[in-house]
């Protein structure tokens, strides 16, 4: 029994290892020199000034600068809009997909092909779409009758970040409607049957049955799309921010990430954005902690 014991763990252990020395190569230790970057002056601009530790200096620089305040609350008000659209087309589109009909399958992989594909290639796909002169949205109303010029759907500041919203639920709706397709297929459809037979219609089958056993897998979504559009870059600047590495950057639709690639590869000031990704980190890891406390535990206790 010893030997065999033996062998499972070398086995694991020579699959495990391997593993464990990839993500800290390519993960912990970049992040450990970010951090370390964070703690000092580092700026590329000025290469004959001395790297000196100056400790949290650059944490308190960004946190009482206001466009911090700024980007922040246009990047919450991005995962505010975001998440709603997001969650309401999945958990429709896990619903029907959960149905039986002919070409399920086919169905399910092409409710998977905005996810697949690159962000930046959304986003430049929906910038030909919105495009003012030869969009194809405007040719499409046009022909409709809806609309009777073209119009520059990008072009005013206050609808940027909406359009910015739609292609992200776009780009991301597919992860959602998997976890909770797998979700609806985890509910015994007995309970279904119990419920109809107790003279349960479907709205009440669904606000008391299905939605109540879905709020873990409803967690997991909000957690990994409320971040994914906290950190959102791509989208964002392939849509509106310049698309370019000379564009100038768009101020109106200017998020955290943003704002990061600004300080850092516009005006290489290393530390003050190495402080700044790990202000993110810590923010996400907040938005993270407060969906799972909520909605996840709650689902679990009550499963």
């Amino acid at each position: 029994m010893s030997r065999i014991l033996t062998r499972d763990r070398l086995f694991i252990l020579a699959f495990l290892v391997p593993i464990v020395v990839i993500v800290a190569i390519l993960v912990y230790l970049p992040a450990a020199d970010t951090l370390r970057a964070s703690l000092t002056n580092q700026n590329l601009r000025l290469a004959n000034k001395p790297i000196e530790w100056v400790g949290l200096e650059n944490y308190g620089r960004l946190l009482a600068d206001e466009e911090f305040l700024e980007v922040t609350m246009r990047s919450i008000l991005l995962v505010a809009i975001t998440l709603p659209l997001e969650l309401l087309i999945a958990f429709g589109a896990a619903l029907l997909l959960n149905e039986h009909f002919p070409g399920r399958g086919a169905v399910r992989t092409l409710v998977l092909l905005p996810w697949l594909v690159p962000p930046v290639v959304n986003g430049f796909l929906w910038g030909w779409i919105l495009n003012g002169e030869f969009g194809a949205l405007n040719g499409l109303l046009w022909q409709l009758g809806i609309i009777g010029d073209y119009q520059y759907w990008l072009a005013e500041p206050s609808t940027q970040m909406l359009w910015v919203a739609v292609v992200q639920t776009w780009t991301r709706f597919a992860f959602p409607t998997i976890i909770l397709l797998a979700g609806l297929q985890g509910i015994p459809w007995d309970l279904y049957d119990a419920a109809k037979v107790d003279g349960a219609g479907a709205w009440r089958r669904l606000w008391s049955l299905t939605i109540p056993m879905l709020r873990p897998s409803i967690a997991i979504a909000l957690v990994v799309e409320a971040i994914a559009s906290f950190q959102i870059f791509d989208v964002v600047w392939t849509l509106t921010s310049g698309a370019s590495a000379g564009g100038a950057i768009n101020p109106f639709t200017k998020t955290l990430m943003i704002w990061n690639y600004e300080l850092v590869f516009r005006d290489l000031r290393i530390g003050l954005g190495a402080a700044l990704s790990w202000i993110v980190l810590a923010m996400s890891l907040v938005i993270g902690l407060v969906f799972i406390a909520r909605i996840y535990n709650q689902g679990v206790r009550d499963k």
